[in-house]
């Protein structure tokens, strides 16, 4: 066979290559699907799509040319290759079809030939490249005027389409492994049984569609070879260069195809039935109270049911104003299942997402019962890492596609605000990257931004903008808050408020369902004591930290069995406390387990398995909160919002009002806690947390010394309302990235392509990495926390120095010769074009440290304390910041700049 003269004439028309059973040099059989059937499928599935989701009437017809054309490329660029581990062994045989995209033409219509052009890409540089071409022909302009985001729209049904034959394909014609790799998939097929029926989820076809999809294909078995091809393969495996394995299968599978081998190859057609799942055996009348039973097992509170009903409008668009402690995550959760939203959760912190994982995790899995087979999934996005669960019949279960590769392929979608900001303007991945932007914008999509008071100066401008703009566009969302300003909120005027804070009626009715319904009878009841005696000493942290920590071992002396979290403002302060306690108290666990934690924004998520890995902290704190059972958590303002913990006594510093009253929130936060009680500390608000004026300072003094209990209302009248001034360099960018994203203004690309987006601060956020040499150079493993970049300034005293051994500061980049991640020592630039990371190395036992530097002291129980010193900061001048950063390097000692915008100076 391998003798046979090629006719160049003859098209290698394949529309996919499969490789059944387990990956082998020297395959059983090689499977190829016919590439008239392959288009043929997905030009049925265009006919019966749900024609409501095509943007205009005309876009039905180009899809449909698009796909007809959009694979004619195939025969042209067909080819076998191969997979080899990092010691050059065969791993598996892959195809491709490189490039075949660019050769569709189409002669009547230039917009489908863009579509068809486009398909497998569908990043932000080529559709806004594309929608800007198209909206310069005089026929699209009016299309493009109408909806700007048309032709992703269309794009996308094609690409689904596209994706939902390929994966049925895989599964009918047998290659299971194909089917589940697929992380551009926005639909979950599952097979009925052990036909060849599939249901699909959620339908996007016409209700009464019956789509039966026939697939064929051709054979190629190794009995069928000569005995010389068989050898060739052979000789591979043996002398070891797997590489030319796909060369070598490539040329004899060419070759086979040019003996026209299709009557004997060809299979029997297996015929797929695609259906919807049967729906959810509904109540006669669908109520709020069914939900709430069915998920939580309670009575919903008249704010959730107002929630519930107001939901169900088409494009709610509201601020929910409600107390902490009532619900306002199932207010929002519950309804968005119910009534079919893809729901996204921005948080304003990553220190809230594990708490909110764990809550939603356990109502996905109560919601999936409801729906027998039907899969419901929970992404996290952290930026640094993306993750998606999938949850069946109650129970988390697994799949073989990349959990990292989702792209917001989700029934809920939790994230902070800042990931959010990233994602909504399509940064990432190159490729793929405007899928983001589409799904956010999808009709059955609702935002939530929970603790929305939480956003100020920088951040509240570009939430701001985030808001009016997902307003504008018409999308649903919701703002929910315990403690926004009256002037913020001003902003949002066009926003329904649902307030059951300040409308009397609405509060009254909430306090008596809260004492009534569900029996709690000590709601808002907390003493209150300031200890102001307690001062703080500049000269000596350790007085203020001592005596911070006699007052939390007196409280425990005096009843064990109790709950008790105590806040402090900084890190150092936390840990340093922690230590003393746990060293008065003997142990940091008891008979039950952990009893003493410690919880601030610098204790590491990674390594994910370890002890006090931040995430297994908290999952451990929670057990014992959700179980009654007693602790103590020392930790800063990381757990002061969101975090759903029922304390018995609070300790904080003292600190501004707004916080107090979050604090406070984690205290008898279910109303249910006799004798609990709120304890202030400390003579002043240190100035970096300080938001008071002379005057409100002495007014929240005279106030705090008149309570014997607490009052959120009459410490929420001591907040200082100061009018908000946007800075217009953020407003400015804002406007820019919206145009080039949603309106495909090109003029605008430069912005974008500069990957610049300020979320909260024009001083950018650096990786601290901790190397112990564990890893094995894999930084995703090693310990490590983002921290704003102006905090790793040098500082020397007589008395102190933030100097280390073994420090050095790299940028990531992208290897293209080894096709992954690299770290290469930092270089001169704008600190927004690069990933920055410090890198901390632990010295090797008997290790001379350098320049007598010692060693940097981690410790994972208490995470990063310390911050060490590399840059040096020269003397800024006009709009922009300065860091030095010196280092050895082989050709001697080296000097590095890093530039980073200045922050607006604050007006007098």
């Amino acid at each position: 066979m391998s003798k046979v003269k090629r006719d160049r004439d003859r098209p290698y028309n394949f529309g996919r290559v499969f490789f059944p059973g387990d990956p082998h040099p020297i395959p059983n059989e090689v499977l190829f699907q016919p590439l008239g059937n392959h288009v043929g499928n997905v030009m049925k599935l265009v006919r019966d799509w749900d024609q409501d989701d095509f943007p205009f009437e005309s876009s039905f017809e180009r899809v449909l040319e698009a796909a007809k054309i959009h694979d004619q490329g195939k025969p042209q660029k067909f080819a076998i290759g191969v997979n080899t581990d990092s010691q050059g062994n065969f791993k598996n045989y892959i195809y491709s079809f490189k490039g075949h995209r660019f050769l569709a033409e189409s002669k009547k219509d230039t917009w489908a030939q863009a579509l068809a052009r486009g398909h497998h890409d569908f990043s932000v540089g080529d559709i806004c490249r594309d929608t800007y071409t198209l909206n310069k022909e005089e026929k699209y302009q009016q299309l493009g005027n109408e909806d700007a985001l048309a032709y992703a729209k269309e794009l996308y049904i094609l690409e689904m389409c596209d994706q939902i034959e390929a994966e049925l394909a895989c599964r009918v014609i047998g290659d299971e492994s194909q089917a589940e790799s697929r992380a551009f998939m926005d639909f979950t097929i599952a097979q009925d049984g052990s036909k060849l029926e599939y249901y699909i989820d959620p339908w996007p076809f016409a209700k009464d569609a019956v789509i039966k999809l026939n697939f064929e294909s051709w054979a190629m078995r190794l009995n069928d070879l000569a005995e010389d091809d068989k050898n060739k393969l052979q000789k591979c495996v043996d002398e070891k260069p797997a590489k030319d394995l796909g060369k070598t299968l490539d040329t004899i599978v060419k070759d086979w195809w040019q003996s026209k081998p299709e009557e004997q190859a060809k299979q029997p057609p297996k015929t797929a039935i695609l259906k919807p799942y049967p729906p959810l055996e509904e109540p006669e009348d669908k109520r709020c109270e069914f939900w709430y039973q069915q998920l939580a097992g309670f009575q919903p509170n008249p704010m959730q049911k107002e929630m519930f009903e107001a939901l169900a409008d088409e494009t709610p668009a509201i601020l929910l104003k409600a107390p902490t402690g009532t619900g306002k995550l199932e207010s929002i959760l519950f309804a968005a299942l119910a009534h079919n939203y893809r729901l996204f959760l921005p948080l304003p912190a990553r220190s809230l997402l594990e708490d909110q994982k764990q809550r939603v995790e356990e109502y996905l899995k109560k919601f999936s019962q409801l729906y027998p087979g039907k899969e419901f999934s929970l992404v996290v996005d952290t930026g640094s890492q993306m993750h998606r669960w999938v949850y069946q019949n109650g129970q988390e279960i697994k799949r073989r596609i990349n959990p990292r590769r989702h792209l917001y392929k989700g029934n809920v979608i939790l994230t902070t605000i800042d990931k959010f900001l990233y994602r909504y303007f399509a940064f990432g991945d190159k490729q793929k990257s405007f899928i983001f932007p589409l799904r956010i914008h999808q009709e059955k999509s609702l935002i939530c931004f929970d603790e929305a008071h939480s956003y100020d100066d920088l951040a509240f401008t570009n939430f701001s903008s985030l808001v009016r703009s997902l307003y504008e566009a018409g999308r649903a969302i919701v703002l929910m808050t315990a403690t926004m300003p009256p002037e913020h909120q001003d902003l949002f005027d066009y926003l329904r408020v649902i307030d059951y804070i300040a409308n009397p009626e609405n509060r009254e009715k909430l306090i008596k369902f809260q004492q009534q319904t569900l029996n709690q009878s000590c709601l808002n009841e907390k003493s209150f004591q300031w200890l102001s005696e307690i001062t703080r000493n500049p000269q000596d942290p350790n007085d203020f930290q001592t005596q911070f920590s006699q007052v939390i071992l007196n409280e425990w002396q005096i009843n064990s069995d109790r709950r008790i979290i105590a806040v402090v403002e900084t890190v150092k302060d936390a840990v340093a406390i922690y230590q003393q306690v746990k060293h008065e108290l003997g142990s940091h666990v008891d008979a039950k387990g952990q009893f003493l934690f410690l919880y601030h924004g610098r204790i590491s998520e990674q390594p994910a398995n370890h002890e006090f890995s931040r995430t297994n902290v908290y999952k451990r704190l929670k057990n014992r909160d959700d179980n009654n059972q007693s602790y103590i958590l020392i930790t800063t303002s990381a757990i002061e919002v969101g975090c759903d913990l029922n304390s018995q006594t609070l300790i904080s510093e003292l600190c501004p009002p707004e916080n107090l009253i979050q604090r406070a929130g984690r205290c008898n936060r279910r109303g249910d806690v006799a004798n609990a009680k709120v304890i202030l500390v400390g003579n002043y608000i240190q100035n970096f947390a300080n938001t008071l004026s002379e005057p409100g300072w002495e007014n929240y003094q005279e106030m705090l010394r008149s309570l014997t209990k607490f009052d959120s209302d009459k410490i929420c009248d001591c907040i200082a309302h100061k009018p908000h001034v946007d800075d217009y360099r953020v407003v400015e960018l804002f406007s820019m990235l919206q145009d080039y994203v949603y309106e495909a203004d090109l003029t605008c690309q430069p912005a974008h392509d500069k990957g610049l987006i300020i979320t909260r601060s024009w001083t950018p956020s650096v990786t601290l990495v901790y190397d112990d040499g564990s890893a094995n150079e894999d930084i995703a493993k090693m310990p490590q926390v983002s921290v704003p970049i102006d905090r790793f300034t040098i500082k020397k005293s007589e008395t102190s120095s933030n100097l280390y051994a073994n420090i050095r500061v790299y940028e990531r980049y992208y290897n293209q010769e080894e096709t992954c991640s690299d770290l290469r020592d930092l270089s001169w630039g704008f600190a927004y074009h690069k990933d920055i990371i410090i890198k901390i190395n632990k010295s090797h036992d008997g290790a001379i440290m350098p320049d007598n530097l010692p060693e940097y002291p981690y410790d994972p129980e208490v995470g990063f304390v310390e911050l060490p010193g590399v840059f040096i900061k020269p003397k800024s001048t006009g709009f922009e910041e300065k860091l030095l950063y010196q280092f050895e390097s082989a050709n001697g000692k080296k000097s590095v700049i890093i530039r980073y915008i200045k922050a607006l100076e604050p007006s007098s």
